[in-house]
C-alpha cells in the first residue's frame, strides 16, 4: 500500500547531438517491485563508435543487476558500477576498436517510501540535488582538475575554465588506479519539491551551479525543467560542441493514501515526460 506520507516521483530527459556527428552518451532508469527506483546516466569515450557503445553497456549492465537485488543500500550502487565496469571491459576485448572505450557513469536511488536518496558516480558526469535555488548534495568529480582543486593548487570557481578539464583518472574500463566510486556518505533526505539531475559534462560545464539553482526553482514542473535546461545549453553552445544529455527528477507529495487494488492500476512511479 503506497502511504499519504510517500513521495511521488516524475521524471524527464534530454540526449542530443550536439554539435557532434553522433551521441556517446545514454540514460536510463529502472523500477522493480518495492519502493527503490534506479536512475543512470553514462557519457562514453574511445571514438571509432565505442564510446555509445560503452554508454549504452554500462547502462545495461547496471538495470540487470540493479534488477536481481533492487535494495535502498550503498552496496546496490557499488554492485551497479561494478556490474558496468565489468561488462565494458568484456565488451573492450570483443573487438580491436573497442579496445580503448570507456564511460563515466553517475546514478541515484531512490527510496520514495523513505524519502531518502543516495548518489554513486565514477567519471564527472554529475548528481545535483536541489531543493528550492540551492544545492543540497553533488556527486564528485574524478578529474585531473579535481584533484588540483583539492590540492589547493587551482579555484574551484575556475574549474570551467581549465584546459584539461576533460581529463579523467578514473571511469569505467579505464581505471589502472582502482579508484573506488564516489558514494554518498549518508543518505539524502528528500522533500516534496526537491529535484534531482543527472548530467553529463555537455550540460554542466556551459551551465554553472547558480544557473542550475535558478532554473530548479523557477520551473513549475518536471517537463518545463526539462525545456529550460535545453534552452540554457543550445544558448551557450559553441559550434562543435560535445554531445549534452540529462535525467532530470522532481519530487511530488502524495496527497493521499492508495489501497492496494487502486495501487495495481496507479503506479507510484509517474512515467517519462
Amino acid at each position: 500500500m503506497m502511504n499519504a506520507g510517500d513521495l511521488r516521483l516524475e521524471s524527464a530527459s534530454f540526449s542530443h547531438d550536439g554539435g557532434r556527428d553522433y551521441n556517446e552518451d545514454a540514460v536510463g532508469d529502472s523500477d522493480a517491485f518495492g519502493a527503490v527506483r534506479l536512475f543512470m546516466l553514462a557519457d562514453g569515450a574511445g571514438g571509432q563508435g565505442g564510446g555509445d557503445v560503452a554508454a549504452r553497456t554500462a547502462i545495461a549492465a547496471a538495470r540487470s543487476e540493479f534488477m536481481r537485488m533492487p535494495a535502498f543500500s550503498p552496496e546496490t550502487l557499488v554492485r551497479c558500477l561494478t556490474s558496468a565496469d565489468l561488462a565494458v571491459r568484456k565488451k573492450q576485448g570483443d573487438e580491436a576498436r573497442l579496445a580503448r572505450m570507456a564511460s563515466t557513469f553517475v546514478a541515484v536511488l531512490v527510496d520514495y517510501r523513505q524519502r531518502k536518496a543516495l548518489i554513486g558516480n565514477l567519471g564527472d558526469s554529475r548528481c545535483y540535488v536541489f531543493r528550492q535555488e540551492r544545492i543540497i548534495a553533488q556527486s564528485y568529480d574524478h578529474s585531473l582538475v579535481q584533484r588540483f582543486i583539492d590540492a589547493g593548487l587551482y579555484p574551484a570557481e575556475k574549474l570551467r575554465e581549465h584546459p584539461k578539464r576533460n581529463v579523467l583518472y578514473a571511469s569505467l574500463g579505464a581505471n589502472e588506479e582502482a579508484v573506488e566510486p564516489y558514494l554518498s556518505p549518508v543518505p539524502i533526505d528528500l522533500m516534496s519539491g526537491d529535484g534531482i539531475v543527472l548530467c553529463s559534462d555537455g550540460v554542466w560545464e556551459l551551465v554553472d551551479e547558480p544557473t542550475l539553482c535558478k532554473l530548479h526553482g523557477s520551473s513549475p514542473n518536471v517537463a518545463a525543467w526539462r525545456e529550460l535546461l535545453v534552452s540554457a545549453v543550445r544558448g551557450r553552445m559553441a559550434p562543435g560542441h560535445d554531445n549534452f544529455s540529462a535525467l532530470l527528477v522532481r519530487c511530488i507529495a502524495n496527497p493521499q493514501a492508495i489501497d492496494d487494488d487502486d495501487q495495481r492500476t496507479m503506479p507510484p512511479i509517474a512515467a517519462h515526460a
